[in-house]
């Protein structure tokens, strides 16, 4: 069994160490969301201010430190990369929000026709739900709007205005890029 980390953002959250599941108390899931989405080193008072905005300094700090050592009874304390100063999550852990956003950014940047296999790997990304579905943290809603703005444009592209196209790819009818580039052509005529 694989000891890789994936981190399921979109829907509901989720982690696994391979094939199992692992269960997270919830300050630990807020803790490694929070660090997933910034995608960088995040300093612990950020943090601290995100988790616990109407908790003293002392006390944030004191439950920072609480939920970083909940992760290693269950394991998951290779999560993240700890310095003295910073917490980040660490980089072998595969996180589908960043795979759909990095797709995503791909395909909105994309002047060439777009790959169908490209198509069929982004779908699924797209069809998975809301970032931190049910989440009402202030820094879950606002990361939630963002990517339901991108992910519209991402719809908006491969469809070009008709949702029966992106149903196509999905179908697996357009498998190959002459096909596709035949489709957008004749569109364009």
């Amino acid at each position: 069994m694989s000891d890789e980390f994936a981190l399921k953002l979109l829907g509901q959250f989720a982690l696994h160490r391979g094939e199992e599941v692992v269960e997270l108390p919830p300050a630990c899931q807020r803790l490694i969301a929070l660090v997933a989405l910034k995608r960088r080193p995040v300093h612990r008072l950020w943090v601290c201010a995100m988790l616990w905005p109407h908790a003293q300094t002392r006390r944030a700090i004191a439950s920072l430190r609480s939920t970083m050592w909940r992760l290693r009874p269950v394991g998951a304390d290779p999560l993240l990369e700890v310095d003295p100063q910073y917490i980040a999550l660490a980089s072998d852990v595969s996180v589908d929000w960043h795979d759909a956003a990095d797709q995503i950014e791909h395909l909105l940047d994309a002047d060439a026709p777009v790959d169908p296999q490209f198509v069929a790997d982004l779908l699924p990304l797209l069809r998975a739900g809301e970032l931190l579905d049910g989440w009402s943290e202030p820094w879950a809603h606002a990361e939630r709007q963002r990517y339901r703005a991108i992910r519209k444009a991402a719809r908006d592209a491969l469809s070009g205005g008709s949702e029966k196209q992106v149903a196509a790819y999905a179908c697996g009818s357009m498998r190959s890029a002459h096909t596709l580039h035949s489709v957008r052509k004749s569109k364009n005529d």
